[in-house]
Parts: C-alpha cells; sequence; structure tokens
C-alpha cells in the first residue's frame, strides 16, 4: 500500500535503488504515448549518465549557461524557473521523477532558465550527445519524447491560463491534483495522495502569490476538509469536487 512510510526515503531523494532502475519512472512516462520495445527499454536502461543526489534547493543551471547537459529527475521534485535580479522568482514547471529536462537539448545553445531542486534529489546528468545518439537510433523513443515534449507544453498554457484566470485557491488545488497526478502516473501516489516536499515558499512561486497568502488559502483547505497535508504528505479528500473547480 502506498503511504507516508512506503515513500519517504525514496521520494524525497536517498538513494534505494541502481542507477538501471532509473528508466522505471521515464519508460512509464514515455510509454504512456508510444508502446516502447524490449530494445527501446533497454537502451533507456543503459544510458550513459553521471548520477548524484542533490539536496534541496539548490540550481542544477542557472540562466544562460551553456546548453550542453540534460537532467533526468529519478527521485525527488526539481523545477523550471526565471529568476528577476530582486532575488523574485517565478516558477514555471515541476520536473517529477521520469521528466528529462530537456529532449530538445540539441536545438538550445544556452538556458533561456533556471533548473533548481525543490526538495532533495536524485538527478542522472545526460551528456548532450548520448541523448543525441539515443534520439537518432531509436525512433519510438524519440517520438515518445516528442510527445512527452507537446504534453509539458500543453500543461504550460493551461498554467497560464490559471494565473491569469483562477483564485490562489483554485490554483493551489490544480497545483495538488496536477502533482498527485502525474506521481500516480509513474507508480509513486496513489489516486488521491502522495507525496508533497515542498514549503510554502515554493507554492506561492508556483502559482503567483505571496506565502501569506498560500498559508491562508492552506487553512482554508484545512478546515473544509478538500486536502489534508501532514507533513510531506497530501491527501485529496473531495476528489470528485476537485476534478472540476470553479474557473475550469
Amino acid at each position: 500500500m502506498i503511504g507516508p512510510h512506503s515513500y519517504s526515503a525514496a521520494g524525497l531523494g536517498v538513494p534505494q535503488k541502481p542507477l538501471d532502475g532509473m528508466a522505471g519512472p521515464l519508460s512509464l512516462r514515455l510509454g504512456a504515448h508510444v508502446p516502447l520495445s524490449g530494445e527501446d527499454l533497454a537502451a533507456l536502461a543503459h544510458l550513459a549518465v553521471r548520477e548524484s543526489a542533490v539536496a534541496a534547493h539548490a540550481d542544477l543551471v542557472r540562466q544562460g549557461e551553456p546548453a550542453d547537459t540534460a537532467f533526468l529527475v529519478l527521485e525527488g521534485i526539481a523545477a523550471r524557473y526565471v529568476q528577476r535580479a530582486s532575488g523574485a522568482r517565478q516558477i514555471l514547471a515541476l520536473l517529477l521523477p521520469g521528466d528529462l529536462c530537456d529532449p530538445d537539448l540539441a536545438h538550445l545553445e544556452c538556458w533561456d532558465h533556471g533548473i533548481a531542486t525543490l526538495s532533495p534529489c536524485r538527478i542522472a546528468r545526460v551528456p548532450r550527445a548520448v541523448l543525441e545518439e539515443l534520439i537518432a537510433t531509436r525512433p519510438a523513443v524519440a517520438l515518445a519524447f516528442r510527445r512527452t515534449k507537446l504534453e509539458a507544453e500543453a500543461r504550460s498554457r493551461a498554467w497560464l491560463t490559471a494565473l491569469g484566470i483562477l483564485l490562489a485557491t483554485e490554483r493551489l488545488v490544480r497545483l495538488f491534483r496536477e502533482i498527485v497526478d502525474r506521481m500516480h502516473a509513474v507508480g509513486l501516489a496513489g489516486r488521491n495522495e502522495g507525496p508533497l516536499p515542498l514549503t510554502q515558499v515554493d507554492m506561492a512561486e508556483c502559482i503567483g502569490t505571496s506565502t501569506v497568502h498560500v498559508n491562508r488559502v492552506l487553512q482554508d483547505l484545512r478546515r473544509s476538509g478538500v486536502v489534508e497535508l501532514k507533513g510531506n504528505w497530501l491527501r485529496l479528500s473531495d476528489r470528485a469536487g476537485l476534478d472540476a473547480p470553479a474557473g475550469e
């Protein structure tokens, strides 16, 4: 049974499996879009990567740095972000286990945004040449990468819309649903519950509001019984109602 104790170590970035275990979440994400052969799965499992444990709130790459390495999230949660000179930061997208940032690396000269961990993570760094060879020699994998990219772009459009027209409560609920659903898709969460190793600052930067307002919204959601949040574990108590919040 999935629960706080079964996920706590792996989900928060503690190494528990050999490198070739990295293909699990990645294969599930890709396989949801394109059927992958045994040879495709083997190619994913044997990618030549550099794996490391990374602490929470650490930069993997900063805006403007050369785009010579892709980042595969094995465990934990990372994010794409932009940051102003004042220090104000907006999180653009979450990167969850199985997400590769960025499969279009071959077309980039430098990063136009930063990537940072939000929780302790295990990260695999995939050199540009390795990724280019994989895409060139495994057509099904290349197509799966493209379709996951299109899915991510659709998610970005949905978030742009949400930031423009939804209330903060609706945006936070949307964030919770997205994390649980995407974790569930790779077997790391239940249908209505899963890990949420984010601070209130992280949440505020995701939904474009202040930390004070996030705290107030969380209290309201808890009092109403819509969500339960114990430590780093989230439970969506009224999933039927949450699947169609006002404004969507």
